[in-house]
C-alpha cells in the first residue's frame, strides 16, 4: 500500500466520521434519536389501533421513540399522592378513547406549567414500562410535550 493511499484513506475516513458526528447532533448539541414509531402521520383508525396494541402487548414496543397527538390528562391518586399525565386519542367515531401515560422530560410545576385538561398535545418520548408494586403499565418516559 503506498504512503499516499494511506495518507488519503485516513484523510476520507477522518473526514467521514467528522461528518456522522456532526449529523447525529441537533441544535442543541444533544444526540439526536430517530422516531421509530410516528402516531402522527397515520390515520385515526391507525392510531387508535395502534395505542390499543401497545397497552395490550408493550413488550413489543419497549425501547421505541414514539411520536403521539392527542389531548392531555391528568390524575392524581391520593393513595399514592403521586399525578399522572396523560395523552388521550380517540377512535374514529369518536365514542372510545384509549390513551398512554407520559412523564415529561423537564420537570414542569403542576397545573402552572401544564396544559388545561383536554388541550391538543403532541407528545415525543421513549415507550417503556412502570412498575407500581406488582402492577405494571406503559408509559413514554422523557417526554417532550407541545401545544398543537
Amino acid at each position: 500500500m503506498s504512503k499516499y493511499f494511506k495518507k488519503t484513506a485516513i484523510a476520507f475516513i477522518a473526514v467521514l466520521l467528522f461528518a456522522l458526528n456532526a449529523s447525529a447532533k441537533d441544535s442543541g448539541g444533544n444526540a439526536s434519536k430517530k422516531i421509530d414509531i410516528d402516531l402522527t402521520r397515520m390515520s385515526s383508525t391507525m392510531v387508535y389501533a395502534y395505542v390499543f396494541k401497545m397497552v395490550n402487548e408493550p413488550t413489543k414496543f419497549i425501547g421505541k421513540r414514539i411520536r403521539m397527538k392527542g389531548v392531555f390528562s391528568s390524575y392524581y391518586d391520593q393513595e399514592t399522592k403521586k399525578r399522572f399525565f396523560g395523552c388521550v386519542i380517540a377512535d374514529a367515531l369518536a365514542c372510545c378513547s384509549q390513551g398512554l401515560a407520559f412523564e415529561p422530560a423537564k420537570k414542569r410545576k403542576f397545573p402552572d406549567e401544564f396544559p388545561d385538561e383536554g388541550t391538543k398535545i403532541e407528545i415525543t418520548g421513549d415507550f417503556e414500562m412502570a412498575e407500581d408494586g406488582d402492577d405494571a403499565y406503559p408509559i413514554i418516559r422523557n417526554a417532550k410535550m407541545s401545544n398543537e
